[in-house]
């Protein structure tokens, strides 16, 4: 019987400690892979331009983010409302932004057309 319960006390520790060194590897290299995008997460980004929507209503604001020599730029246009802004746009290797509202809700940035009232968004990582 001590023997047996030995053997699943070294069992719970080698599987907990298994466990530990997975989730060490998985945010130390498989994450980082991943995600291309995180560098630019820190980076404010240069303000190039504000838009209002023809009835006032929607207000965005597009950044470019320079984060460095391993990352290319990127443009970033936010949803603001009041002290929030919301990423509705987010495009890699694009240098500036062009926005044209089509309408009261919709707009078209560097030539994707996102209806704000549905809450439709670009992310270039998830096409």
């Amino acid at each position: 019987m001590m023997k047996r319960t030995i053997v699943i006390i070294l069992s719970i520790i080698s599987s907990a400690a298994l466990i530990v060194l997975l989730a060490l590897f998985i945010r130390d290299y498989i994450i980082p892979i991943l995600n291309i995008g995180e560098s630019q997460t820190n980076n404010p980004g240069t303000f190039l331009m504000a838009s209002q929507s023809p009835d006032g209503k929607y207000n965005l604001e597009a950044y470019r983010t320079e984060p460095g020599a391993t990352v290319d730029f990127s443009v970033r246009v936010y949803l603001t409302t009041g002290d929030r802004k919301a990423i509705i746009y987010d495009a890699y290797h694009e240098y500036e932004a062009k926005i044209v509202w089509i309408d009261n809700t919709t707009v078209s940035i560097n030539g994707i057309t996102l209806d704000i009232s549905q809450g439709e968004k670009y992310d270039w990582r998830m096409q």
